[in-house]
């Protein structure tokens, strides 16, 4: 023991003497440390969060396409299906009574936010509560996610703009006022980031649906142009509502059968096994019109592709801390040469030659214990307390 407490001493006096050196090989070691830990905790917490999520959600009906796309719309609002389909695809899934179908209106945006439309029901399916204000009923309301809400600071009773998707839209629908009605708290989900309103606010601003002034009772004649067969023509000056309140909902109104207009995906959550796996034998053998996919085998094709690439990213660290540990070898090689004045004296004092070994063998555990200690501390508590470490998978 008082061997080794010397030769601790002794190490650590030298380490500290040079710590200009020390500062260097020590910051290296902990790169080649931490790059490894990190990637694999990262990527083995995204996974799990992948896969709580997908869990949590049996079926996902949209349009025949890609599968992946269609998921990682409907679970992390990562953009829009290229194909959309029909709302009144899902009634015979709903009518059947074999499962409940959350809607997903996709593919806009609010506050650099993804604007997701959907049935009220979603948020208790997702175990969202709003902390402040109320969940979302009527056209024209939104509630905003906890990490929307903590980046804009927009509170419950203001209102936000939609954005138009393209930045010369000069043909689609004006950007369309939502009143906040409410806050959801935080959940660590995809949800944080996203807003949500229903499907009809959703539809509005895509532009397939709108209201317009009372023409009976307006106060500019240059609104309308005049009466045919009882009806009141309006002119070009009559606008579209950019804001929807109560006193205007009433005239809102879609363009065609209400059965006609396009939803992005949907959540299919069956009442129970048995009758999930119906509706995916309906799906499967063209009886429904939608089709349908287990969002777990999904993400678990995706994770295997992530594996991969995992494997790939290890051993380019691994080739890396190769080529480091070579270069602390050449470092500890010419810090003996340049030290054999010191290590001759140490000799003449009376220290046996196997004892020198001892001591720079203990300097070089004690730059090791210095990197690791930190690399450890980053890539294996901190890295599970990142709420979007699935963003490393998902992109």
């Amino acid at each position: 023991m008082t061997l080794w407490r010397d030769a601790a001493f002794l190490a650590g006096r030298h380490l500290a003497h040079h710590r200009g050196r020390s500062v260097l090989l020590v910051s290296a070691l902990f790169l080649v440390m931490v790059l490894p830990i990190t990637v694999d905790r990262m990527v083995d917490v995204g996974e799990q969060n992948l896969r709580r999520r997908a869990t949590g959600t049996p079926l996902v009906a949209g349009a025949p396409g890609a599968a992946i796309d269609l998921v990682l719309a409907a679970l992390y609002f990562r953009g829009s299906p290229s194909t959309t389909f029909p709302v009144g695809a899902l009634s015979p899934i709903v009518d059947d009574g074999l499962a409940t179908v959350y809607p997903l209106v996709l593919g806009d945006r609010a506050k650099r936010a993804p604007l997701v439309g959907t049935d009220p029901d979603y948020l208790r399916f997702r175990g969202l509560t709003c902390t402040t204000g109320r969940p979302f009923v009527a056209a024209g309301e939104c509630v905003l996610g906890a990490a929307v809400a903590a980046r804009t600071g927009v509170a419950v009773g203001e209102g936000i703009l939609t954005e138009p998707r393209e930045l010369f839209d000069l043909a689609g629908a004006y950007p369309l006022r939502m009143s906040v009605v409410g806050v959801l708290g935080p959940t660590g989900q995809p949800d944080d980031e996203a807003i949500f309103t229903t499907t009809g606010t959703a539809w509005i601003v895509q532009g397939l649906g709108h209201g317009h002034e009372a023409l009976e009772t307006a106060d500019d004649p240059e609104l309308v142009m005049g009466e045919v067969d009882g009806t009141i023509v309006g002119t070009a000056k009559v606008r579209e509502y950019v804001e929807i309140t109560a006193e205007n909902r009433d005239s809102v109104h879609f363009h065609g059968a209400t059965t006609d207009l396009p939803v992005d995906a949907a959540i299919v959550v069956p009442t129970d096994s048995r009758d999930g796996t119906i509706l995916y034998a309906r799906a499967e053998t063209d009886r429904l019109d939608v089709q349908l996919v287990r969002s777990r085998e999904v993400i678990d094709d995706l994770l295997v592709e992530t594996f991969r690439v995992r494997r790939i990213l290890l051993a380019v660290v691994g080739a890396v801390a190769g080529g480091t540990l070579l270069l602390l070898a050449v470092v500890v090689a010419l810090s003996v040469r340049i030290r054999a004045a010191e290590i001759e004296t140490m000799h003449l004092i009376g220290c046996g030659r196997g004892r020198v070994p001892i001591f720079i063998a203990t300097e070089i555990v004690l730059l090791f214990l210095l990197a690791a200690v930190p690399a450890i501390a980053v890539g294996g508590l901190l890295i599970p307390l990142i709420v979007d470490s699935e963003r490393l998978i998902i992109g």
